[in-house]
């Protein structure tokens, strides 16, 4: 069942009856999971893990990782994505044509290596770097086996550098985000290092694929609207609502999965009970009796209430570091990319394999 009015939307994020573990599907099958989790021990076995511990398990993440982060830490993630930002896209600069989508999807890994305290010149951010691609790729629950036979070795990979990170931390902490959800994980009775290990690879995943996709489809969207995109350019006050409002407009989110853990009635239908419910995050933003006239791309509209980060305890764990990095992203587009750039719709593509994301794959932008 698909969902997409906003108040569903809402009400189903973080319904009582409703839950995030697909042990819960009726279509789940114990003889295939098994199968999957022989091949894949690594991706199978931590969902496996956080599921059977429940809602306590998830509960446990977001002690972990919904507090704020201290002062210190804002301060150094933002120096850190600025200068990471400045880098990478540099060549906007310089260059007359650019696949923005493979220049941006650098941004969010680098920053995320350089948060963890994975100095550059280390063979551990290099294989952190290089392993990352592949795990975020295979994590699609559709994606051919082969690909995820490349995401399990990716794991593999990833967790022993984090494993390591952990360890180096537990024994010299640092101002850092492995520090800081160990300091954090201290205080918690039932907290493991795998809990740990699993929290960091959350706020990953959170961080790195949300800022991709959205900073790549922010260009498309300011392209074809560029009073707004000058009404930036006048008025840099107006960014950080502009990052909500691109999240909006051209979500990178398609569905939030739910599984009816009872029969549930909802205006005058029944969700039966093991019924998959797929949340439309880009729907609810597109709903016309909270958002007027949605087809219009405005940033400065009113976006109170707005779902694109999901609701309730559903509400994305990585959302502080994914504003921070579009809304810095966007500003080097306002500072670098002309007014006179242009984008050819025939020469985008799109990935139809992701099952939740909107995936851009390629977005040439004839710069100047």
């Amino acid at each position: 069942m698909a969902v997409h009015g906003y108040e569903a939307v809402r009400s189903f994020c973080d319904h009582p009856q409703m839950s995030r573990n697909p042990l819960h599907a009726a279509t789940y099958d114990a003889d295939r999971a098994a199968e999957r989790l022989e091949r894949w021990p690594l991706l199978e076995g931590s969902l496996t893990s956080g599921l059977e511990r429940g809602e306590e398990g998830l509960s446990l993440m977001r002690e972990l990782l919904a507090p704020d982060f201290r002062p210190a830490m804002i301060r150094k993630m933002a120096a850190t994505v600025q200068d990471v930002v400045a880098k990478v896209l540099a060549l906007i600069q310089f260059e007359r044509e650019l696949d923005l989508v493979r220049l941006v999807r650098e941004v969010p890994l680098i920053v995320i290596t350089k948060l963890l305290g994975l100095d550059e010149a280390t063979e551990d951010s290099e294989l952190f770097l290089n392993a990352a691609p592949d795990y975020f790729r295979g994590i699609n629950p559709i994606v051919p086996d082969d690909a995820r036979d490349r995401a399990e070795l990716a794991a593999r990979r990833m967790t022993g550098v984090l494993e390591r990170a952990v360890e180096n931390r537990r024994a010299r902490p640092r101002t850092d985000m492995v520090s800081q959800v160990l300091e954090i994980a201290d205080g918690i009775d039932d907290a493991t290092t795998e809990d740990v290990i699993r929290a960091l690879v959350i706020l990953v995943a959170a961080g790195t694929d949300t800022t991709r996709l959205t900073s790549s489809l922010a260009v498309k969207t300011l392209l074809n609207h560029p009073e707004e995109f000058e009404r930036l350019r006048a008025d840099r006050s107006l960014v950080k609502n502009a990052v909500m409002e691109l999240l909006r407009y051209e979500s990178p989110t398609k569905f939030l999965v739910r599984i009816a853990m009872d029969d549930v009635e909802w205006e005058g239908q029944t969700i039966r009970k093991g019924s998959l419910v797929l949340l439309s995050i880009f729907g609810a933003g597109w709903d016309p009796r909270v958002f007027a006239e949605p087809e219009r791309f405005d940033v400065r509209r009113d976006l109170k209430g707005s779902l694109s980060f999901g609701f309730g305890s559903g509400y994305c764990l990585g959302v502080h570091l994914a504003r921070l990095q579009v809304g810095e992203i966007l500003g080097f587009y306002l500072d670098h990319l002309p007014s006179t750039a242009t984008l050819d719709p025939s020469r985008i593509t799109w990935d139809p394999m992701n099952l939740m994301l909107r995936e851009v794959t390629s977005l040439p932008v004839r710069i100047r």
